[in-house]
């Protein structure tokens, strides 16, 4: 699977599906209820449609998995660099991140000592249409 592009990522993302190491979690009880990408920003929306983390993005398309730097400049990961690996497939984008490390994960599976959080979006648009259900 190739890395996605600046542009491919710029959007409106819609959490569907979350874990930590394989143990599932309740996607409305996230703090996240939208991340909006913009190029090389980022902004995360609470249910409330606060603003309540943002920032600065970075993604190296080289790098096998595909890696992404979040740098916080408001709320509660200001001044923190959030290393994280993606796969996009169409309208699906999986973000992971180790939540006690400063370092980037190998792959989406958790080693035993790690503690990897993964959060599963569709674009905005494509979550709409499901929610909508089949066409009649």
């Amino acid at each position: 699977m190739r890395c996605p592009t600046s542009e491919t990522l710029t959007g409106t993302w819609v959490p569907v599906a979350a874990d930590v190491s394989g143990r599932q979690l309740v996607v409305q009880e996230l703090r996240v209820a939208r991340l909006i990408i913009a190029r090389d920003s980022y902004q995360i929306v609470d249910h409330s449609d606060q603003v309540v983390d943002s920032g600065e993005l970075h993604l190296d398309e080289a790098a096998v998995p595909c890696a992404l730097d979040l740098l916080g400049s408001h709320g509660p990961h200001a001044g923190k660099r959030m290393l994280a690996i993606i796969a996009i497939d169409g309208d699906r984008l999986c973000v992971c991140y180790d939540l006690e490390c400063d370092e980037r994960p190998a792959s989406m599976q958790p080693q035993l000592d790690q503690l990897l959080l993964s959060i599963t979006y569709v674009r905005e648009t494509a979550a709409r249409t499901d929610a909508a259900g089949p066409p009649r």
